[in-house]
């Protein structure tokens, strides 16, 4: 590949990720690496006919997108074929499954999608993009190690804080659940509910909405229509990850498939402090291009609202350990005081969009204000009156810099007191 081209992506992936050198990593932390990986990151002309490392062609790229140069993931080259989940579900399975939905050729489709929520609005305004709306795919057995070992810690956690494991709970991740913090395509999503099918839930959150409404299409293809006779594994959930035979003519239900745990798909953010977390047991971040004053908010959303003993994964970056959260303006109703998260393990592994590696951080929660958090919240209603103050005293301050948000603010708040639809503002 052209250097030029190595140097184009490279900028891509990391522009604008923030330093490690704010975050002090607490000594004795086991380093643990996994399947030490070759550095491939590749960028093939869409006029070529070259298959990608799972054996992917082209097909209709090039009539779509001419000669420009697309992003294609690489497979992990020592990935073991024959690896399963703790849960006894196949890797390379999920990943045939996987990639039947989230076709590799395609990737460079799913990171436009991104761009067009994430960074135009930034590019109007004579702004640089923030580097949290790159969208990245991660790698799918990598993540499925880190699962596993997440598992492990979990349990650990529950005997430190004296609680004896009944078999029921000894099954991998049952009744618990998953969260992709930043979910993209819901890709993870999946990955998860496939791996380990005993979840409770799988719960994805993404700030973008065309990522997020991509997601809901694909998960929309994954559920069992009422003329299947293909069957659900103990019926819990109407979710399954098909798996196409070789033969394109063969029937549907001839195809097999993996059952799914229950899926949600959510659009938001973990900066809004009524984004409910509450209910997590396991949350993955893909915070490789998170800066650190946004992984420092994430610190606050888990501290906040997260039980202890939850695991939460991080790549590139660890959480900020230890923190105190203050009051929330708005909301005097809102918990706040300190928290504390255990950096558990540092794994190293495959991912080919950092360049054939990641490192990636397990982490536990300690201490939190979950308790006082007490379940899903809403945010206070003010009156017409209070807003028009906040107005006064923005104007005045000089910080009524996005009118637009502030416009749909007041567009929200004259719906809900049920004021006339002429009398509401106009949005762009």
């Amino acid at each position: 590949m052209p250097s030029k081209h190595r140097f184009l992506l490279a900028t891509w992936t990391f522009s604008g990720i923030g330093t490690s050198s704010s975050f002090i990593k607490p000594p004795g932390i086991p380093i643990r690496t996994v399947s030490p990986p070759r550095p491939l990151l590749l960028l093939y002309s869409s006029s070529s006919e070259s298959p990608n490392k799972r054996g992917h062609k082209r097909r209709g790229a090039s009539e779509a997108r001419g000669d420009e140069c697309l992003l294609i993931p690489v497979a992990n080259p020592n990935f073991d074929s024959n690896a399963t989940s703790l849960s006894g579900v196949p890797y390379a399975r999920v990943i045939s499954g996987i990639d039947a939905l989230y076709p590799p050729y395609e990737l460079s489709n799913r990171n436009a999608i991104s761009r067009t929520d994430g960074y135009w609005k930034y590019v109007a305004r004579g702004e640089l993009p923030q580097s949290e709306f790159t969208y990245g795919e991660f790698d799918i057995d990598f993540f499925g190690i880190l699962l596993d070992k997440s598992w492990e810690h979990y349990l650990d956690g529950m005997s430190d804080r004296g609680r004896q494991h009944e078999g029921s709970e000894l099954s991998p991740w049952k009744n618990k659940t998953f969260c992709d913090i930043g979910s993209g395509a819901g890709r993870l999503v999946l990955c998860a509910a496939a791996l380990h099918p005993a979840w409770k839930l799988c719960r994805g959150l993404e700030i973008l909405d065309g990522l997020h409404n991509m997601s809901k299409s694909i998960a929309d293809r994954c559920v069992v229509n009422d003329d299947e006779e293909c069957g659900v594994i103990d019926g819990d959930s109407r979710h399954v990850l098909r798996i196409l035979p070789a033969n394109s003519d063969a029937i549907p239900c001839a195809s097999e498939h993996l059952p799914l745990a229950p899926i949600e798909l959510t659009c938001g953010s973990f900066t809004n402090p009524y984004e409910y977390l509450g209910d997590i047991d396991c949350a993955f971040v893909f915070s490789s291009c998170m800066k650190p004053d946004l992984v420092e908010e994430l610190s606050v959303a888990i501290g906040r609202q997260c039980k202890p003993g939850t695991i939460i994964i991080t790549t590139e970056f660890p959480l900020y350990l230890k923190g105190n959260i203050e009051p929330l303006a708005d909301d005097e109703s809102m918990p706040h005081g300190h928290y504390e998260l255990q950096l558990l393990e540092k794994i190293n592994g495959f991912c080919w969009l950092l360049g054939g590696e990641s490192t990636a951080y397990i982490h536990r929660v300690i201490t939190s204000l979950w308790e006082e958090y007490s379940g899903p919240r809403k945010p206070p209603q003010s009156s017409l009156e209070e807003e028009a103050f906040k107005l006064v005293q923005l104007m005045e301050k000089g910080e009524l810099t996005d009118t637009n948000a502030f416009l749909r603010r007041v567009r929200n708040d004259m719906i809900f007191h049920d004021l006339p639809q002429e009398f509401l503002p106009d949005i762009e």
